[in-house]
């Protein structure tokens, strides 16, 4: 999806739309508007704007009603006067003529702004056999339909007649022929070479009373993809699996190593030959203790996996394993074949050892990376949604928040307590996910809306609102009146030749206008209660700003100023990591200030977890602080944990249609119904450089 000009001076489409309509632009910063679709250049509101940002930054910007803004500067000129005071007479005009003209605001709506942007790419890996990829084939059809029945492709055997070892390749045999299964430090094999490994796995089989083995060093093919995919078959159906070490001291290394776990968990029972000694048995709990260096990780495996004792759930299980995979060495480029040739480097090896363990397995791919692999490995096993629940976690490894894999949630939370809100359905050639059935929202940076809300009414803030508007009529009522008043006391003295005195209209209207003035001079204090008060109503928006400002002072931008202390914008007590709630100091669950004060104080720019910014949610009514490297400009609601949704805030990349995620905040759940429903998008994946 990423189009470039080319040195030919052609000119290129950068992206397109969701009707494919391409879009020309630089490689900027962008964002899909959400009431045209285009793709525009992000623009960001910023409390110390920057002009080196790959984005444009601007000051904060209220779009707050104009009325309501003068009103409280020159309520604060009447009450706090300052060497501005002067300019009282020239904005109060201007603040009657803002009353008078008409609000340009945006319409009430129950739903925040859509995204209107869907992934128009090519799927790599789909779950749906129905859906086209990129890499489906036939063998990816067939092994769907496969689960744990398949035997070794080739066994090396003893011939008792020529008293020699064949390679025996007919699956058959394979399947009449009990067998010994091996396992070796690879290590080993550099030193003292392949055949005296190999004479040493064939002393020790014929002396346990058995005449076949498998050996990945013999027993491997060129297409290495086939043996992998039943390499955990080989060791479950093997009568038991012997471990060749060249002494006792040497268990740490073997257990060092990617395959090494499955190899001990699938298999029936365990032998090993330590140098010339006899074949000796050993259990699952010795091995332990002797080979692996996370014993204390790895014993509640070997209880429930191993022993069946200690059980596990299953989601919780399969996570551990695929840890303790992860923390081994991979040697898939050394492997060799029969022939001793290399046989190529898998990079999702570790997936190919982990998956073993899952009821459906993948086909392995010489070429897909680790995200991939697991992608598909996770989709095959959909009964734990293991990818669609991590997509709403926060790694704590902020180096990794653009990748949808994640080990461990910033929040504390473990995989299944995470309920998904979305499904899975399919990895794109960059390792993003795709989903489906997103509830998403776009992110306001430029500046502060207009925003249609409602206090809680009483009968003096609607007297109060229509103080300003009376005023105005006593005022033009009582200058007719005394115009009246001066042209019948004009037309009296005209036909009698003298003043017959003042009128009484002229002195009605005198009073009526003394009131009105008065009124009038006290309209904006009278406007400013008028729309002060708590906030039971706001049309919805999520809003954010380059750097940290304060909840009164977002109210401020949101709804203008108000008088009293009425509280209409709170802070989160738990939606970030930089989250602070009150504790036994309040009754109530809510946010302490001290986290603004935090966020203030810290660096506005980190290295590794980027720049600070801050969200305000309307219809929460709650403000955010968190960092990211870029403006995310789209929120997607994918789960919910303990009580809060899991709302995951991601920046567009739109060369390739695909989103990248910034960070996670947990905000109620309830604002999930204000999102309109999108289109199938892309989360994850490698950032373009």
């Amino acid at each position: 999806m990423n189009h470039l000009s080319t040195t030919t001076g052609q000119k290129h489409p950068q992206c397109y739309s969701s009707q494919l309509k391409p879009f020309y632009h630089g490689a900027t910063s962008r964002y899909t508007s959400p009431s045209s679709g285009k793709c525009k250049r992000l623009v960001v509101q910023s409390v110390n704007p920057s002009s080196t940002s790959d984005w444009n930054e601007r000051n904060v910007r209220s779009n707050a009603p104009l009325s309501t803004r003068l009103a409280y500067w020159l309520t604060r000129m009447i009450f706090s006067p300052s060497n501005e005071t002067f300019l009282w007479l020239f904005v109060w005009p201007l603040y009657i003529i803002a009353l008078l003209l008409p609000s340009k605001g945006h319409p009430f709506t129950i739903h925040y702004k859509p995204y209107l942007r869907r992934f128009v790419g090519q799927l790599w890996a789909a779950r749906s056999p129905r859906e086209y990829s990129l890499r489906a084939g036939e063998d990816d059809v067939r092994v769907r339909h496969v689960t744990h029945a398949l035997y070794p492709r080739i066994l090396v055997v003893f011939d008792g007649n020529t008293r020699s070892w064949e390679r025996v390749d007919v699956e058959a045999v394979a399947r009449r022929r009990p067998y010994v299964a091996v396992s070796y430090r690879y290590a080993d094999v550099i030193k003292f070479g392949r055949e005296a490994i190999i004479e040493r796995v064939r002393y020790a089989t014929l002396d346990q009373g058995f005449d076949a083995y498998w050996l990945d060093l013999e027993c491997l093919l060129e297409d290495k993809s086939q043996d992998l995919f039943r390499m955990s078959d080989v060791y479950r159906l093997a009568s038991f699996t012997l471990i060749i070490l060249t002494d006792e001291s040497m268990w740490s290394d073997w257990g060092s190593r990617v395959w090494t776990l499955p190899e001990a968990l699938l298999s029936r029972e365990l032998r090993y030959m330590a140098g010339n000694n006899a074949v000796t048995p050993i259990s699952l709990i010795q091995i332990a203790s002797l080979a692996y260096r996370h014993h204390d990780k790895e014993s509640q495996i070997i209880h429930s996996y191993g022993l069946g004792k200690d059980p596990l759930e299953r989601l919780a299980r399969n996570l551990q394993l695929k840890e303790a995979i992860w923390r081994r060495e991979s040697f898939s480029s050394q492997i060799t074949s029969q022939d001793g040739d290399s046989q190529g480097r898998y990079r999702a090896e570790k997936v190919y050892a982990l998956m073993g363990f899952f009821e459906h397995r993948i086909l392995p791919d010489p070429e897909e990376t680790e995200l991939q692999a697991l992608a598909r490995l996770f989709m095959a096993n959909d009964n734990d949604r293991i990818a669609d629940r991590m997509i709403s976690m926060l790694p704590k490894d902020r180096s990794a928040i653009n990748q949808w894999y994640t080990n461990e949630d910033e929040y504390g939370a473990k995989l299944w307590d995470i309920e998904p809100a979305v499904q899975v359905i399919g990895i794109t050639s960059n390792s993003s996910l795709v989903l489906d059935g997103c509830r998403v929202a776009a992110i306001r940076w430029k500046n502060f809306p207009s925003v249609a809300f409602a206090t809680r009414r009483s009968i003096r803030r609607l007297l109060a609102l229509a103080a300003p508007y009376v005023a105005l009529f006593f005022f033009v009522t009582s200058c007719t009146m005394i115009s009246i008043g001066n042209q019948e006391v004009s037309a009296s003295a005209g036909i009698y030749g003298s003043s017959s005195g003042t009128s009484p209209l002229v002195a009605g209207g005198g009073v009526i206008l003394a009131f009105s003035l008065i009124l009038l001079i006290l309209s904006p204090v009278l406007t400013c209660y008028a729309h002060s008060g708590r906030v039971v109503l706001a049309c919805p928006w999520l809003i954010g700003v380059k750097g940290v400002i304060s909840a009164q002072e977002a109210s401020d931008h949101l709804y203008g100023h108000q008088m009293g202390d009425s509280r209409r914008t709170l802070y989160t007590p738990s939606g970030s990591p930089l989250a602070k709630p009150r504790e036994s100091d309040s009754p109530f669950r809510e946010g302490h200030v001290l986290q603004y004060e935090a966020a203030l104080a810290a660096p506005p720019f980190d290295p590794i977890e980027g720049h600070m910014f801050t969200l305000v949610d309307t219809i929460s009514g709650t403000i955010y602080y968190f960092r990211a490297h870029r403006p995310p400009t789209v929120c997607l609601f994918t789960g919910s944990e303990g009580g809060q949704g899991r709302f995951v805030l991601a920046s567009e990349e739109c060369s390739r249609s695909e989103l990248r995620r910034e960070t996670v905040l947990r905000m109620p759940t309830f604002i999930s119904a204000h999102m309109h429903t999108c289109d199938w998008v892309a989360l994850g994946g490698k950032p373009q450089d």
